[in-house]
C-alpha cells in the first residue's frame, strides 16, 4: 500500500500487498545498473555526509524483504557519492505520522521520508519540508504533472515523486451474468438503470463503504469530484460542498440505499476479515477498486470473472488516488547528500524496482508501459491520467471526521441531502477557522 487514508472493502488485503500472481517475476530483478542518475544540481557538486530515511513496506513479503530492496540501493548509490553513508529503517504504517511529527518536534527525525500527499499541508505548513525542485533538474519533463502537482503547495514541490495509485471499477462476470447484465457500469445513470436487475436476482449492483471508520477519499468523494464538485473553496478556507454537485452526489448515495442496491449493514460497518459480500460473489461492480483488491476477487471470484472498467463518470471522470514522494527535512545536516539520494531513487531503473515491488503506477511517462505484458495491472494503467489526489489541507483528516456522519445520517434516512449538507457545511467551517 502507499497509504493509509481507507480501509475496509477495497483494502480487505494489504494495501501494501503485492500482486503474487502477476509480481512475481520482480523477484529476480537484477540490481540496479550505474547509469540511473538523472541530472540534477546536486550531482555536479562534491557530496558528502550521511542520511537517514524512514519509509514504510511496501510489499506484502514482510519487513525483511523491504529492507533486502533498499539496502541493495546503497552500494550502487555510493559507488557514485562514496562519501555518502545512508541509514533506512523500514517502519510499521501504524501511527507513523504521529511519530513523524512527535520526532520532529523533538529533533529527532529522519533527513528524508516517504510521505503521501495528503501529509505534504501539514509538515510545508509546519516549516519542516525543503523545497526539492531543484533534485529533478531536466527529468522534471519526464514526470506526470497531476503527480507533481500532488505533492506540492503554493507552487512549491516537497517531495519527490515515486510512486502512485490507480483505481478503476471492477466487475464480476458471473454476478452480471446471473443479473441478465452485459456490460460494467460507465455513468450514475448505468448503476441506477441496472440495480433492478441485480436486485431481483438476489444481489447487490455495488458497494458503498459508508462505515465512519472509512475514508471519504474512496466512497463520497470521488462521487462529488465526478459530479462537479469540490470538498473546500479554492483557496482552502471554506466547504464547498454544500453546493448543487455535493446534493446530486449524496442524493445518489442515498438512492442506493433506498433501493436496496447495497448492503446496509456493510454500508455502515466494516466488512468481516474475509471480504463479505464483495468476495462472497454478491456484488456486480465495485466503483473504486484497486490492483491488490482486484487480485483478491479474481481469486474469490474465478480466474474468468474478473472485469476492469474506467473510472465513473457523471460531469467528471475522476476517482482518488494517492500519490506518495520522498521528502527532505529542512532540519537535514547534509541536504545535499539527502537530495543526492532522493533523486537517485527516483531515477528509472531504482524506481521501477520500488513500483514493480507493489504493483504501483509510474509517476514518470517515461516508464508508462512498464506493465504492457502484465494481465492485471495493463488494464489499469490506461486509467492512472483520470486519478486525482485528495484535499490538499492541514484540516484534510479533520474534514474526513466532520463530514462522515452527516452523510451517514442522509443515507440512513435520518436527515435529507440538503440539510446533511447543510449542517456539515457547518462544522467543517468552524475546523478550518480554528485550524487558519
Amino acid at each position: 500500500m502507499a497509504r493509509d487514508s481507507s480501509r475496509g472493502l477495497t483494502r480487505a488485503i494489504s494495501r501494501r500487498s503485492i500482486l503474487k500472481g502477476t509480481l512475481a517475476s520482480t523477484a529476480s530483478l537484477p540490481l540496479i545498473n550505474r547509469s540511473a542518475f538523472a541530472t540534477s544540481m546536486v550531482q555536479a557538486k562534491q557530496v558528502s555526509g550521511s542520511v537517514s530515511m524512514w519509509v514504510y513496506p511496501l510489499s506484502s513479503e514482510g519487513q525483511a524483504k523491504d529492507e533486502a530492496m533498499w539496502n541493495d540501493f546503497i552500494p550502487d548509490f555510493r559507488s557514485k557519492y562514496p562519501d555518502v553513508k545512508v541509514k533506512v529503517d523500514v517502519l510499521p504504517w501504524a501511527n507513523r505520522n504521529q511519530k513523524l511529527t512527535t520526532a520532529l518536534a523533538a529533533g529527532a527525525g529522519p533527513d528524508v521520508c516517504y510521505l503521501n500527499d495528503d501529509f505534504i499541508p501539514q509538515h510545508a505548513s509546519d516549516g519542516n519540508l525543503e523545497p526539492v525542485q531543484d533534485v529533478l533538474g531536466e527529468s522534471a519533463s519526464d514526470f506526470d504533472k497531476s503527480a507533481l502537482d500532488g505533492l506540492s503547495l503554493d507552487g512549491k514541490l516537497y517531495a519527490v515523486p515515486i510512486l502512485r495509485e490507480v483505481a478503476a471499477v471492477i466487475g464480476n462476470a458471473t454476478a452480471m451474468k446471473k443479473a441478465g447484465v452485459t456490460n460494467l457500469p460507465a455513468t450514475w445513470d448505468d448503476i441506477l438503470d441496472i440495480g433492478p436487475a441485480f436486485r431481483d436476482a438476489g444481489l447487490y449492483v455495488t458497494s458503498y463503504p459508508g462505515s465512519l471508520e472509512e475514508s471519504l477519499n474512496e466512497s463520497f468523494y470521488p462521487l462529488l469530484w465526478e459530479a462537479g464538485g469540490e470538498v473546500l473553496n479554492e483557496d482552502k478556507t471554506k466547504a464547498a460542498f454544500n453546493s448543487p454537485e455535493g446534493v446530486d452526489a449524496l442524493k445518489f448515495v442515498v438512492k442506493l440505499f433506498e433501493e436496496k442496491f447495497v448492503n446496509r449493514d456493510e454500508g455502515v460497518t466494516l466488512p468481516p476479515p474475509q471480504g463479505g459480500v464483495v468476495l462472497a460473489g454478491k456484488v456486480g461492480a465495485l466503483l473504486t477498486a484497486h490492483p491488490s483488491f482486484a487480485e483478491q476477487c479474481r481469486q474469490a471470484w474465478g480466474e474468468d470473472a474478473l472485469r476492469v472498467g474506467p473510472p465513473l463518470k457523471r460531469k467528471v471522470q475522476t476517482t482518488y488516488s494517492t500519490i506518495a514522494g520522498l521528502a527532505v527535512f529542512k532540519a537535514a545536516k547534509d541536504k545535499d547528500a539527502a537530495k543526492a539520494w532522493v533523486n537517485y531513487l527516483a531515477s528509472p531503473e531504482p524506481m521501477t524496482r520500488i513500483l514493480k515491488s507493489g504493483g504501483y503506477m509510474p509517476p514518470r511517462t517515461s516508464l508508462r508501459e512498464m506493465y504492457k505484458d502484465d494481465p492485471l495491472l495493463s488494464q489499469f494503467a490506461p486509467y492512472t491520467s483520470l486519478m486525482r489526489s485528495g484535499v490538499k489541507s492541514t484540516s484534510a483528516r479533520q474534514i474526513i471526521s466532520s463530514l462522515a456522519p452527516h452523510l451517514q445520517s442522509a443515507f440512513l434516512g435520518k436527515s435529507s441531502a440538503e440539510d446533511a449538507l447543510k449542517a456539515a457545511e457547518k462544522d467543517v467551517n468552524q475546523i478550518l477557522s480554528r485550524n487558519s
